[in-house]
């Protein structure tokens, strides 16, 4: 696998697309300072996943896009994408090639591709893991990477031997693991507390499930029994209907036998009509025919004299184009001696143009005669050039080691005095030191006495909030049941006050009545409404006053007679059936004598007379005393009888069972059925007052709960806000503590570590003056090879100077020539035009001869139509004179058969007269059979209002339609319809037993059942996830530690054979500190170049520091070679004879790997199979320009 290509656009300072192909080997990217070189190695970092600015030279990601110059606006779009070869399936993913492509738009919203399907960051890490290519790998090296290996302490190395070693991806793994591990061991606490939570609702909602169970259960039975009464009220009331249904048909064929007579005459009198209608048609087209004869006679006199006046117009027209004609055979003949004039003209330029190329063709083989004598001199002129730019850049190289000696010899007088320095802060600090691990110790402990109050605190927290939920939850579960009340009240009260507002209960008639007066206020002045609706009765004595009531509920109360009498109008007109009037002015109320009100209140379980009972206006005493002002109450059977018969049936009875016994003796008793019509009207208007104060109390209380589940649960909250922050506070003392403990054993470490330092530092003191003196040797040879060079170059120039004027004098004669040869082809050019102008003339005078022959022959062809038209116009006169005569005729013939028709049309007329008097008899027959439809109409309509209303109320009260009621019922009839009432009057008292319940209680409970079980699985299974986290990351530990060591002791093993070659001998080698875990510790480099002793890297010179971290690097490389490896301005800090000796390093090993190099160094150049080459043509945009070394 290599990189075969990178393609930038937007990016920093390459705006356009910019492509930069890569082969196998060496490639060098070189360009003057500022140029933009260095954003190519930002750019293989960018689209390798780097996220931080700075490493990028910038402040923020932003800064990548490309921000616009004087000339060129910004662009809203960074894109970079490098481009794999991966035929060897080093990278896992079954593709050859691999493109890995990364945008950022200004918005900062960002992408991120694979072969140009979106994907992760993430992804991409994975894709490259262990192979040393990555943002942090050991392929992207860099002057800040090797800086990075030098300064940063020895735990900070890790990164890059650990990306080496392969274990970057266990690493990858085992984070991804803790941080699941982190995940798993938070939801495990929020699943605790909801299986807690869900245990405290579980057995109040089994309780209310338990309730709703038998709630449905007498409610489905209640269902079943109704509807099945109801679906018999409907059977009955359909087999009346088939009855209607038969009769309404006899009328039916009774009428349509009238109606076919009727449509016979009514036939034969159309077919008349029909006659005369079509003798009326061939009068007025007799008519039309006369008129369109004069019409057309009319006008072909017309046409006469118009083709006249086009005959004398065609004669003139065919004199103006014989006219024509001639003017156009003139200007031919002066066409054809032009076109002979033009061709000779012609002949002539011919032949003048061949003179003059046959010139410039001389003048041109002159020129390229002087262009070659002028070439050789600039190329010998360029080859003198080259050896002055040799001597000037060997005399920098020189000037430049001289000045790299200078600042070597500054830079270990520096370190000389801050040795010194260090030493006497070393001192100083030693002293301070034991006063202040003695202060830290003390610290210590106080913070461990105050993490020990602070874990009481929040336990005591954790108490409250557990007591302050358990109090939620019970005013939670009062609510839910008030809730319920309030939900099945107001459902109640609603269907209550639909089933007053629709009169249900009332007889068709009186809903007619009731329902006019409430759209048609004049109307219902005078009607004061029903019985039932302006009486209130307590529920106690509803049955007793519905049974003395009867069918009186219904009874229509009105201000007068008047009133009355204009309702009944009403009902007789539209048949709405019948009704009872009560009018206040003429009803008189009857109440008990003196006598009997005495012997009522002496007897047993007489509770008072029934119109004492109720509540009512003033206004309706006449009305409540006529209906139950004679009417005695009693409190059971047994005593109305024993009061009845003692005074001899003289007034009637009524008991609160509904028992009635009559003045005739007539007893009346049984079950009774409580949903029946006059008792719901009662019950509704005592129902809805008292469902509407239900309601509203239910409103308040649940209004107030509510408020008390809120204040606990922000007491809950605040306890919880506050119990977080206990938490918090333990957490953070729990660090704090670990932190002076750190603390405490760090300052004892330093502290003798300081010590070792002091004896490093006097070591180092002596080492540096060696090397000054060597320094200073240096600086003199390099000095002497200075001048050698100047001289050299004194005697270069003078060359350079000589060549200079041989170039002028060539190049002079070069434009001499080339002025004789641009003049002669201006004057070819000249003859050129003039002969191309000729034939341009020619071909316009041959056109302009070929149109006027074409014009000649359109000129024979128009005199000659000109006559045809003439010959024509006179024929069509001819026939026109013809068809005058013929049309005369015709026009004689219609006027006969006009005066036939009208005689025929008279004696129709007269025999339609007669039929009218039959279709009248026959009409008169049928307005009779359809009275009689009429009334069986009504009755038909009667019995389907009384279908309708039972269907209505299966589908108001239970949602079943008639055919699914009946499939409920399964077809069976009710048996003991007394039996069935008992039943229903059972049922609903024991589903009033059972108060309010909520109906969702046991969806509730099995969901809130469901969820626990679920719960309280979830909570098992991430234990057990809990669990298998620990055990990989312990075994990734494991595996880590074993890879790790092996490759350690291969990169090892490399590096001491790297620095060798690099070095031309010495020793180095990289050391772990045993100390620590393997997987943590740090990573110390030791090194010893030729002819020194084994010393810190801080020791050595800056090149020498370079080289060494260089050879670190390619012995990582060597162990695990990475596909490509780019190296941005690595050997900045290295000498020549350094830059030639890695250049000779890179050259032996490049067959194994493809470097891209980012360089300034020739030694580096020379080395390279390709050059890119970045310039800056246009101020702030980088171009590339490409060049293939020859090998």
């Amino acid at each position: 696998m290599y990189l075969k290509r990178l393609e930038m656009q937007g990016f920093k300072s390459f705006v356009d697309k910019t492509v930069l192909d890569f082969n196998k080997g060496i490639t060098a990217v070189v360009g003057p300072n500022g140029s933009g070189k260095s954003n190519i190695s930002d750019a293989v970092k960018w689209v390798l996943g780097e996220q931080s600015p700075k490493t990028l030279r910038g402040s923020r990601m932003e800064d990548v896009i490309f921000a616009g110059t004087e000339s060129r606006k910004p662009v809203g779009m960074a894109e970079v994408s490098l481009i794999m070869d991966n035929e060897d399936r080093l990278l896992n993913i079954d593709f050859s090639e691999v493109k890995i492509t990364r945008r950022l738009y200004r918005s900062g919203d960002s992408e991120y591709l694979i072969n140009n399907a979106q994907c992760r960051m993430k992804d991409i890490h994975l894709l490259f893991a262990d192979t040393g290519i990555g943002k942090d790998g050991y392929s992207l090296i860099g002057q800040g990477r090797v800086d990075e290996i030098l300064n940063s302490k020895s735990e900070e190395r890790r990164n890059i031997f650990e990306d080496a070693s392969g274990i970057m991806k266990y690493r990858m793994r085992k984070q991804e693991s803790e941080r699941k591990l982190n995940l798993t061991e938070q939801n495990l606490l929020r699943v605790n507390d909801i299986v807690s939570e869900l245990q405290h609702q579980l057995k109040p909602l089994e309780k209310q499930a338990e309730t709703a169970k038998k709630y449905l259960d007498y409610k489905y039975e209640l269902r079943d029994i109704e509807v099945g009464v109801l679906v018999d009220g409907i059977d009955f009331a359909e087999e009346k209907l088939n009855k209607i249904r038969n009769d309404i048909e006899i009328l039916n064929s009774d009428k349509e036998n009238a109606e076919k007579l009727l449509d016979d005459i009514k036939k034969e009198n159309t077919d008349k009509t029909e006659k005369a209608k079509i003798l009326s048609d061939l009068i007025n087209a007799a008519k039309e025919k006369i008129y369109t004869s004069e019409k057309k006679i009319e006008k072909l006199k017309s046409e006469i004299g118009i083709n006249k006046e086009k005959i004398k117009s065609t004669a003139e027209n065919k004199n103006r184009l014989i006219s024509e004609k001639e003017q156009q055979k003139q200007k031919s003949g002066v066409y054809d001696i032009r076109i002979g004039e033009m061709k000779q003209e012609i002949s002539v330029l011919r032949e003048t143009l061949q003179t003059h190329q046959n010139d410039t063709k001389k003048l041109q083989e002159e020129y390229n005669t002087d262009l070659k004598a002028s070439e050789e001199i600039r190329q010998e002129a360029a080859s003198v050039s080259e050896v002055v730019l040799d001597l000037k850049l060997r005399q920098g190289k020189a000037q430049s080691t001289a000045e790299s000696y200078q600042k070597q010899i500054e830079m270990i007088a520096a370190r000389k005095v801050g040795i010194d320095e260090e030493l006497s802060v070393l001192e100083s600090n030693s002293e301070i030191a034991a006063g202040e691990i003695e202060a830290a110790e003390k610290e210590r402990l106080e913070i461990e006495e105050k993490l020990e109050d602070t874990k009481q605190f929040y336990k005591n927290k954790t108490e409250a909030l557990e007591t302050a939920r358990i109090n939620e939850s019970r005013e939670a579960e009062r609510a839910s049941k008030i809730s319920a009340a309030l939900q099945s009240n107001a459902a109640r009260l609603k269907a209550i006050r639909e089933l007053e507002e629709d009169y249900e209960g009332y007889a068709f008639s009186v809903k007619k009545i009731l329902s006019l007066c409430k759209s048609n206020l004049d109307f219902g002045k005078g009607i004061c409404g029903a019985v039932a609706q302006i009486i209130r009765v307590s529920a106690e004595y509803e049955t007793a006053v519905e049974t003395a009531l009867g069918q009186s509920y219904q009874n229509i109360i009105t201000e007068t007679e008047d009133d009355a009498k204009k309702a009944i109008e009403y009902l007789k007109k539209g048949r709405y059936g019948r009704a009872t009037f009560l009018p206040l002015t003429a009803v008189n109320g009857r109440r008990f004598d003196p006598e009997t009100n005495r012997i009522l209140e002496q007897a047993e379980g007489f509770l008072g007379i029934a119109s004492d009972i109720v509540e009512f206006d003033k206004k309706y005493q006449k009305v409540v005393d006529s209906l139950l002002g004679r009417i005695a109450v009693f409190d059971q059977l047994d005593h109305a009888l024993r009061c009845a018969s003692k005074n001899r049936y003289a007034f009637m009875c009524v008991t609160l069972e509904g028992d009635i016994l009559r003045t005739s003796g007539a007893i009346t008793g049984g079950s009774t059925e409580k949903g029946r019509a006059s008792a719901g009207t009662l019950s509704r208007t005592r129902e809805i007052p008292e469902l509407e104060k239900s309601v509203s109390e239910n409103k308040m209380l649940f209004a107030a709960m509510t408020k008390n589940i809120e204040d606990y649960r922000v007491s809950i909250k605040g306890i919880e806000i506050e119990r977080e922050a206990l938490l918090k506070d333990v957490r953070s003392l729990e660090i704090e503590f670990s932190q002076w403990t750190a603390k405490c054993t760090a300052m004892k470490d330093k502290q003798a570590g300081e010590t070792a330092r002091r004896g490093k530092l006097v070591d180092e003191l002596k080492i540096q003056v060696n090397h000054m003196l060597e320094a200073r040797n240096a600086i003199e040879k390099s000095e002497e090879e200075q001048k050698q060079l100047a001289e050299e170059l004194l005697q270069a120039e003078e060359n350079v100077r000589l060549t200079e004027i041989r170039r002028a004098h060539s190049e002079k004669l070069l434009e001499e020539a080339n002025q004789k040869l641009i003049r002669q082809k201006v004057k070819e050019a000249d003859l050129r035009a003039a002969l191309q102008k000729a034939g341009e003339d020619l071909q316009r005078y041959e056109l302009a001869l070929s149109e006027g022959t074409e014009h000649m022959e359109y000129y024979d062809s128009q005199i000659r139509d000109c006559e045809t038209a003439i010959q024509q116009i006179e024929s069509y006169n001819e026939e026109n004179d013809i068809a005058i005569a013929k049309i005369s005729d015709e026009k004689q013939s219609d006027e006969e058969d006009l005066t036939k028709y009208e005689e025929m049309k008279r004696r129709l007329d007269e025999d339609l007269g007669g039929m009218l008097g039959k279709i009248t008899e026959i009409n008169e027959q049928i307005t009779c059979f359809t009275d009689g439809l009429n009334k069986a109409e009504i009755k038909k309509v009667r019995e389907e209002s009384e279908i309708n209303s039972n269907k209505n109320r299966l589908w108001e009260e239970y949602e079943l339609a008639y055919s699914a009621a009946k499939e409920l019922t399964g077809g069976k009839r009710t048996e003991n319809y007394v039996e069935a009432s008992k039943r229903i009057k059972e049922l609903k008292a024991l589903i009033k037993g059972l108060g309010a319940v909520n109906v969702n209680a046991v969806e509730e409970y099995e969901n809130t059942k469901e969820r626990y079980t679920f719960m309280y699985a979830q909570r098992q299974d991430m234990n057990e996830a809990k669990a298998k986290l620990q055990r990989v990351i312990s075994d990734l530990n494991a595996v880590m530690r074993q890879q790790f060591t092996q490759q350690f002791k291969l990169i090892r093993e490399n590096f001491k054979e790297v620095f060798r070659e690099l070095f031309g001998g010495g020793k180095a080698d990289i050391v772990l500190d045993e100390t620590q875990d393997v997987l943590e510790c740090g990573i110390e480099i030791q090194v010893q170049p030729p002819g020194k002793k084994l010393q810190n890297m801080l020791l050595l010179s800056g090149g020498e520091r370079a080289l060494t971290a260089i050879a670190l690097l390619f012995g990582i490389l060597k162990m695990h070679p990475s596909p490509f490896c780019l190296l941005d301005e690595i050997e900045a800090a290295l000498d020549d004879a350094n830059v030639y000796r890695l250049s000779d390093y890179l050259d032996k090993i490049k067959s194994d790997m493809q470097f891209i190099m980012i360089t300034h160094r020739k030694g580096t150049m020379e080395n390279a199979c390709s050059l890119y080459g970045v310039t800056m043509e246009e101020k702030g945009i980088s171009k590339v320009i490409s060049l293939k070394m020859n090998s």
